[in-house]
């Protein structure tokens, strides 16, 4: 059996929540493994087990390309394709406004 991802992740920074969509190849640089790897890693036969290597990627800082589509703007499509993602922190210093640098803390944002 072939396994691929899918894998639909909520995005939350200071200016708000987007749901993104990664396919397997920008999925598989994220976790670290395929999905066939994670799927082996799996209690067998259990419906209900978890994959603990998602708890790796809650909280990460990372920054996404995304792809905006008519459908996005038009027809109110909520879920955005990742193109690309880095976690450089050259990129946030350039890219991210002053006003927006927040740190985690637990699951809410706090301004620092």
């Amino acid at each position: 059996m072939n396994f691929r991802y899918r894998l639909q992740v909520r995005v939350m920074d200071g200016t708000g929540l987007i749901t993104l969509l990664l396919w397997n190849h920008e999925a598989v640089q994220l976790m670290g493994k395929t999905a066939k790897e994670l799927k082996e890693s799996l209690i067998d036969n259990d419906e209900c087990s978890y994959p603990s290597e998602l708890n790796d990627i809650v909280e990460k800082r990372l920054m996404f390309k995304v792809m905006v589509k008519e459908s996005n703007i038009y027809k109110q499509d909520e879920i955005y394709k990742v193109l690309k993602f880095a976690d450089d922190e050259s990129l946030f210093k350039e890219y991210c406004h002053p006003s927006l640098k927040y740190t985690v803390s637990g699951t809410s944002y706090k301004e620092i």
